[in-house]
C-alpha cells in the first residue's frame, strides 16, 4: 500500500517537473527581415522596440531591438505577429483625410485652369486625375485665344524615410515626397488675335514627375512638382481658308507642361482642400470584399 502511495507521489512529482521544465524552456521566436531567427523570451513590447533576454538565461542581459528590423514575432503560446513598417501600417492613418481636390495656381498664369482629384490607395501610393480647361486663366497681352479640354491620370508613389523627424509615427497619408507616373491627352484650339488664323492641336504625353506635398492640420495641401515628358500628336493650321495638316506635332501646350520636338517639361504649384476619411474607406473596402 505504501509502495503504491510512494509511486503515485513520484509520478505526480515527475509530471509537475515536466510541466515546469516545459514552461522554463518555452521560448518566443523573432524572425528578422534578413531571415535570421532568434529564440528569446520577450520581456516588453512598445511601439518602437522589443526588449528580450536569451531563452537559456532568463535572468541575464536584456537586449533591445528596433521593431522596424523585425518581420515576424511568434510567441511561445502560439500567437504570431507580422510586423509592418509604420509607412505601411494602416492603423497609423485611420484619422487622416484621404481625398484631396487641388487647384494649380501656376497654370492660371498660362491661361489654363487645372483641377486635380487625389485619392489614397494605401499608405504608400495614390491615384490622381486632372481636368484641364484652356482659356480660363490669365491671358497675356497679345496672346492667342485658347479653348479645348485636357485629361491627365497619374500614379503617385511616396518616397523618403519614415523615420524623419522626432517621432516614430509617419506623416499624413497624403504627405511627403513622391514620384508620379503621368499620362495625359489635350485638345487645344488657338485662335490668333492679329490674323484670321487658327491652330488645332491634339496631343498625348507620358512622363515622370518628382514632387513634395505638405499637409496642414489635416485640412489643406500644398504641392509642388517638376517633371519630364515625351509627347506626340497632330495639328491642323487654318489660315484664309487654307488648311494644313501636320501629324508630327512639334509643340505641346498643356498649362503645366510645355515642350518642343517631342520632349517637354512640367512644373506646378497646387493648393488643395482635404475631405473623406481613410479609416472609413478601409472599413468599407473590407465590407465589399465580404
Amino acid at each position: 500500500m505504501n509502495f503504491k502511495k510512494n509511486f503515485l507521489v513520484i509520478f505526480i512529482t515527475c509530471i509537475c517537473c515536466l510541466l515546469g521544465s516545459g514552461n522554463l524552456f518555452a521560448q518566443d521566436v523573432i524572425t528578422k527581415k534578413d531571415g535570421k531567427k532568434i529564440k528569446v523570451i520577450i520581456k516588453e513590447v512598445s511601439d518602437t522596440e522589443i526588449k528580450y533576454v536569451d531563452y537559456r538565461d532568463v535572468e541575464g542581459v536584456v537586449f533591445v531591438m528596433d521593431r522596424a528590423l523585425i518581420r515576424e514575432i511568434k510567441f511561445a503560446y502560439g500567437e504570431k505577429i507580422k510586423e509592418e513598417g509604420p509607412n505601411q501600417e494602416r492603423a497609423y492613418f485611420v484619422d487622416d483625410r484621404n481625398q484631396n481636390i487641388k487647384l494649380n495656381f501656376s497654370a492660371i498664369g498660362a491661361n489654363f485652369t487645372i483641377l486635380s482629384y487625389e485619392r489614397s490607395i494605401d499608405p504608400s501610393s495614390t491615384l490622381e486625375f486632372s481636368l484641364k480647361i484652356p482659356g480660363i486663366g490669365i491671358r497675356q497681352d497679345g496672346g492667342d485665344n485658347l479653348s479645348g479640354i485636357g485629361l491627365t491620370a497619374g500614379y503617385k508613389l511616396k518616397i523618403g524615410s519614415v523615420f524623419k523627424g522626432d517621432g516614430y509615427r509617419p506623416k499624413h497619408i497624403l504627405a511627403g515626397g513622391y514620384f508620379r507616373l503621368v499620362a495625359g491627352y489635350i485638345y487645344l484650339v488657338e485662335k490668333s488675335s492679329f490674323r484670321n488664323a487658327k491652330t488645332k492641336r491634339s496631343s498625348g504625353h507620358v512622363g515622370i514627375e518628382l514632387g513634395q506635398q505638405w499637409i496642414l492640420s489635416n485640412r489643406a495641401a500644398f504641392d509642388i512638382y517638376l517633371g519630364f515628358h515625351y509627347f506626340g500628336g497632330s495639328s491642323q493650321f487654318e489660315s484664309n481658308g487654307a488648311i494644313f495638316d501636320d501629324f508630327n506635332d512639334d509643340e505641346l501646350i498643356g498649362g503645366d507642361v510645355f515642350g518642343f520636338e517631342n520632349t517637354a517639361g512640367s512644373i506646378g504649384i497646387r493648393i488643395g482642400g482635404l475631405f473623406g476619411n481613410y479609416g472609413n474607406a478601409t472599413k468599407n473596402k473590407k465590407k465589399r470584399k465580404k
